[in-house]
């Protein structure tokens, strides 16, 4: 079999749908380049949110630690005081009732 010897035309037409299709695929990888990095800086975005909140969420527990604390305290200090409070109505009581009898 004899080869057909190409055209110019033919050649003009082959080499402009080689350039067409390497120009789609570049733009396809650009495409696909810009899209990777708004993935990545997506991605460095979340993980920076998340170490925020991790903080944030360790800086709030300390905070309830000290307010349960310090509740804790006057919980304690309210009680002596009903405690000195009770003592003293009964030492008033007693005294109150000493001098009725007398």
């Amino acid at each position: 079999m004899k080869k057909k010897k190409a055209r110019p035309g033919d050649l003009r037409q082959q080499m402009t749908r080689v350039k067409n299709s390497r120009d789609n695929l570049k733009n396809i990888n650009r495409e696909k380049a810009l899209m990777n990095k708004k993935l990545r800086d997506r991605s460095v975005e979340l993980v920076e949110s998340r170490e925020q909140w991790k903080s944030r969420s360790k800086e709030l527990d300390r905070q309830l630690q000290a307010v349960q604390e310090e509740a804790e305290r006057e919980r304690i200090r309210a009680d002596k005081e009903c405690e000195r409070a009770d003592k003293l109505q009964s030492e008033i009581e007693a005294v109150w009732g000493k001098k009725s009898r007398a």
